[in-house]
């Protein structure tokens, strides 16, 4: 049995971001359900802060005016992000270099987003922001340190 190392840890980072994929899913669905949505209203109504009670209606109306093309296109998006993390987990478990490969690719591909949000879009959620960053970019880093610290395999036909 392999030991525990930050190979592993990393995948038990992208299981739980998959949880967290899984469990925001099933908020959204939950809150397309008219039943739900009538009792988010009306526990709103019964927030005393202004600015708090607008904001939780505008997202309920936001939430409402959705149609089914956009769900749909949220969703497929959201299965296919799923998919990824527990395929990056599984592999990274199992200690695969096409899994590290694929989790250096993906992380990389999303650090440019989050650094456009902090930057152009500053928001209450920036320490979030941040942090995630800041995770991911030591993710692609320590990733990529184990890649070329990992002996390579020997090409056919390249003998001199």
């Amino acid at each position: 049995m392999k030991r525990f190392d930050g190979v592993r840890f990393v995948a038990l980072l992208k299981f739980g971001k998959a949880l967290l994929v899984l469990a925001t899913v099933y908020g959204a669905y939950r809150l397309l359900d008219p039943a739900t949505g009538a009792l988010f209203t009306q526990w709103s109504e019964t927030v005393t802060d202004r600015f708090v009670r607008n904001l939780l209606l505008r997202a309920l109306a936001w939430i409402a005016s959705l149609n089914a093309s956009a769900i749909h296109s949220a969703e497929a998006v959201t299965a296919a992000y799923f998919v990824l993390l527990l395929v990056e987990g599984v592999g990274l478990w199992l200690h695969q270099r096409w899994a590290e490969w694929l989790t250096v690719t993906a992380t990389s591909a999303l650090i440019p987003f989050e650094a456009w949000k902090l930057i152009f879009q500053p928001n209450g959620r920036a320490l979030l922001i941040i942090v995630v960053l800041v995770v991911n970019v030591t993710i692609v880093l320590y990733l990529s340190t184990q890649l070329r610290a990992a002996p390579q395999p020997a090409r056919q036909g390249t003998e001199a």
